[in-house]
Parts: structure tokens; sequence; C-alpha cells
């Protein structure tokens, strides 16, 4: 009977596992499938890179600001339960935004991007958080839990970047975003039905414990603080392609947006791939070299193919480097209280870069300043400065940080 019993468990335990990245995967999918909409509708309409810079700064920063506020009030780290309720509401809002034709004013763009930012913020560090508790929980270890969930959101971000790039040539702005919020609403629903919850094994308990008592609880804070700080500058990369290749593409080599999409797409699916290959171990050095050497390619390359190529392999380096990272991070959380904290610090980071970023870039290419052709050395610096953080970590921990 105990036999039974124990391969009940096991046998639940691997379809929550299963089921917890598969919601990772379709977050991540509807989610970019907006932003990629977004930005290039922005940028057609308005003609403005530095409107297209200020949407993306405002659908981070100011959400990451709220919860701070909040935060000071009370906790807002949240359960699962709850970010599929947030997530249900804010896609509704934009359904109701779009079927109301906002879309055809600036304003509706800028509300759009808040609610966009707030499910982002949120998911992010709820799942981050979630999946690191998966370890505490003793249901991966932190090399799988890093990989399937960094696969997971590649998976989605492919998805959902080609099929919005694909939608973008093919239907307007209002149905565009109007069948993305409907499609999300779907797959919320569903997650109401309690055959398919995904929460019953992850651990919700936390310790109470002091903020000082948490610091003592892991490793070397600055050598944390450059792992943060290298996945916040993997986000400000991120931030980058997400604003200044859209300029290349559309403004620069006049490309379509269903080049756009197969760009980014490949990008995830590069991404997909290195996260997917066992026993893989890279020196970081060569890692972040790859990712500036194809942002060059990306950039000045003649032709679409060529950029797509150069696309894919960013995204096989970038996400062996952020795997690595997050490996790093979920070993160093002991408890539930300290996956929570590293999360939160964590999403802070990579949410304002990612998020700053494509204001600060795209100011330097309006046309008081060094116009269009500007982008293409600025996504280039951004991978240099990425190069500069991860030499500094390296430095600090005085050994090769391998992927592993």
């Amino acid at each position: 009977m105990s036999s039974i019993t124990a391969r009940r468990k096991g046998v639940n335990k691997k379809l929550t596992v299963t089921l917890f990245y598969i919601m990772v995967t379709l977050f991540a999918a509807s989610d970019m499938a907006m932003v990629i909409a977004m930005v290039w509708y922005t940028l057609s309409m308005t003609k403005s890179t530095f409107l297209v810079g200020i949407i993306l700064c405002i659908s981070t920063v100011i959400p990451f600001i709220l919860e701070k506020w909040l935060n000071k009030k009370h906790s807002t780290q949240l359960s699962i339960n709850r970010l599929i309720v947030i997530r249900l509401i804010a896609f509704t809002t934009i359904l109701v935004f779009t079927l109301m034709h906002l879309t055809n004013f600036v304003i509706g763009f800028l509300m759009i991007a808040f609610v966009v930012g707030m499910i982002d913020y949120f998911t992010i560090s709820t799942l981050e958080a979630q999946n690191t508790k998966l370890v505490l929980a003793g249901v991966l270890d932190s090399h799988k839990s890093a990989r399937f969930i960094e696969t997971a959101i590649q998976l989605g971000a492919f998805g959902g970047d080609f099929l919005g790039g694909v939608a973008i040539d093919s239907f307007s702005v209002t149905t565009t975003l109007t069948t993305i919020s409907a499609m999300a609403i779907m797959f919320l629903g569903l997650l109401f039905i309690p055959q398919i919850r995904t929460t019953t094994l992850l651990p919700q308990q936390e310790q109470k414990e002091s903020e000082e008592a948490i610091k003592h609880s892991y490793g070397s804070a600055k050598e944390i603080f450059l792992v943060i700080l290298a996945l916040g500058m993997i986000g400000f990369h991120i931030g980058a392609f997400n604003s200044l290749v859209p300029i290349i593409f559309q403004k620069l080599n006049t490309w379509s947006a269903t080049s756009l999409g197969i760009a980014s797409g490949l990008a995830g699916v590069g991404a997909f791939i290195g996260a997917m290959i066992p026993g893989l171990s890279i020196n970081l050095l060569w890692l972040v070299t790859g990712v500036t050497v194809m942002d060059i390619a990306l950039v000045y390359s003649p032709s679409a193919l060529l950029a797509c190529s150069a696309a894919f392999l960013i995204g096989f380096c970038l996400n062996q480097l952020r795997i690595s990272f997050r490996k790093y991070l979920i070993e160093q959380s002991h408890n539930p209280r300290v996956a929570d904290l590293l999360a939160t610090r964590s999403s802070f980071y990579y949410l304002l870069l990612s998020g700053s970023a494509p204001m600060i870039l795209t100011l330097f290419t309006t046309d008081a300043l060094f116009g269009l052709e500007a982008s293409r050395p600025l996504m280039i610096l951004t991978s240099l400065v990425l190069g500069l953080v991860v030499i500094a970590r390296l430095v600090m921990s005085r050994k090769t940080y391998r992927f592993n």
C-alpha cells in the first residue's frame, strides 16, 4: 500500500512540475506577443522612436514603483492563485481597451503599456520565487529548475514573438491585441479547473525572519549583487533588442514585421536549444564575446536571413548566461523567505534595466541627437557593458565560473 502511495505522489509531483512549466510557457507567449505588437504599432503609427522607449519604460518602471509603495504597507509577494487572478483582470482590461478602440490614440497605448507592465512585474517575480520553492521542496535540483524555467520562458517567447509578428502583418492593431487578450483569458480560465491546478505541491509557507537574519543566510553580498546586476544587464540587452531592432528592421532596412517576428522567435529557439543540451559547459567569457560578435552581425547584416541567424546565436548565448546566474541564486536560497527576497530583487533589477533601456537608448536615436543610425552602435554597446559586469563577477569569485 505504501509503495502505491509513493508512486502516486511521484506521479503527482511530475504532473505538477509539467503543468507549472506549461503555465510559464503560455504566460511568456502571451506577454511577448503583446509587447512586440505594441512596439511595432507604436513605431509605425507615431514615427517616434523615443515614444517607443517611453512606452516600454512605463510598462516596467511604474509597476515597480507601485509595488515598492505597496510593500511598505504589506507584503505583495503573490501566490500562483493570486497571480492568475491579476492576469485575468489585466487581460480583461486590455480587451476592453481594444474593443473601445483606445488603440487609435497614444493615450490608449500608454494605458495598455501600464497594464502589460503590471502583468510582467508580478509574473516574473512570482514565478521565479515559486520555481526556487520547487527546489526547496525537493521536487527538483537547482540545475534542472534553472534550465526548465528558462526553457519554458524562451519557448513561450519564441511562440509569442513569431505569432505576434505574423499577426501584425495580417491584421489591424485592434484585431491583433483583441485576439491575444482573448486567448490569454481563455487559458487563464482553464486554470480555475481544479483538475489542472498547478499549486497543490508548491510550498507556500514562509518563515518569519528578520531582514538581517535573511542577509546572513546566503553567501557574499557583493557577489550576489553582481550576479543580480548581470541578470539585469541581460534584461537591458533584451530591452535594447525590443526597441532598437524594430528601428533597424523597419526604418533602416525596410524589412517586414514578419522578419522581426522570425528574428525574435529564433532568438527564443536558440535559447531553448541551449537550455536543452545536457552536460554543456562553456566559459562565460566566450558567451559574452559571442553576444557582442552576434550583435554586430545582427545590426550590420545586409540580409534578413543573416540577421535572423545572428539572433538565434544571441539567444543561445544569453540563455546560458541566465541559466548559470539563476542557478547560483537558487543555490543561495535556503528557505522560502530568502527565495522570495532574491526573486524580488532579481526581478527589480531585471525589469528596471529592461524597462529603462528603451527610453535611454531611443533618446539617442532622435533627430535632435544622433539619429536612427545610432541604433546600430547602441545595440553593440549594450553587450559590451554586459561583458564588463560578467568580468567583474568573475574577478570577484576569482575563478572562471562555468555553465554546467
